[in-house]
């Protein structure tokens, strides 16, 4: 999850569009998400249900896998925000991991819908991507501390990545999660 060295311009930035229009195409495609699950989402389903034409659509969102990358982009960010408490820097990581795991946990289907979305190469979406990137590394760094190498910083960050994938793909809950990334962390603290 760290920035590619070259990206491809994005083909349509959702920032000077109508916020109503974007939430309501994000609204309707969390609903058709959850009701259908992200094989039969379909951006003329999401169209149906916002009330809006396609060509309108498709000036926000170049496919199905950029509306979900987009939806899951805002939730990251919101977990972002959320202070981080803790005394020590595995303190710190433990809770943040326990509000990621929480934060998954609640909305599942786009847990796992972003596990798919994130990863295409459509370049509306590897510019979320790396907004998502950059956000998880500095919640990290921030939880980490100061003290914390980029080494581990990076290892804690493929990690994290590897955690969700994991999860998403029910090998274990997002609980489970939680716990086996803060084992992972009081590791990699220890060799700090």
């Amino acid at each position: 999850m760290t920035e590619a060295t070259a990206t491809t311009p994005s083909r349509r930035a959702l920032s000077g569009r109508s916020p109503e229009t974007v939430e309501r195409l994000l609204d309707a495609g969390l609903v058709v998400l959850r009701e259908k699950g992200y094989d039969q989402l379909t951006i003329r389903e999401v169209c149906r249900r916002a009330e809006l034409t396609h060509a309108t659509a498709y000036g926000y969102f170049s496919a199905k896998q950029h509306l979900v990358a987009e939806a899951y982009r805002r939730r990251i960010e919101q977990w972002c925000r959320q202070p981080i408490t803790g005394e020590t820097p595995l303190e710190r990581l433990s809770a943040i991991f326990a509000d990621l795991g929480a934060l998954m946990a609640a909305e599942p289907e786009l847990s796992t819908a972003a596990s798919a979305a994130v990863l295409s190469r459509d370049p509306d979406v590897e510019q979320i991507r790396n907004r998502i990137g950059r956000a998880m590394v500095e919640r990290l760094r921030a939880a980490a501390g100061q003290d914390c190498s980029e080494v581990v910083l990076n290892a804690l960050n493929i990690a994290v990545s590897g955690a969700m994938i994991h999860a998403g793909m029910n090998y274990y809950t997002y609980d489970e999660m939680a716990e086996q990334l803060t084992t992972v962390a009081a590791l990699l603290l220890a060799n700090n």
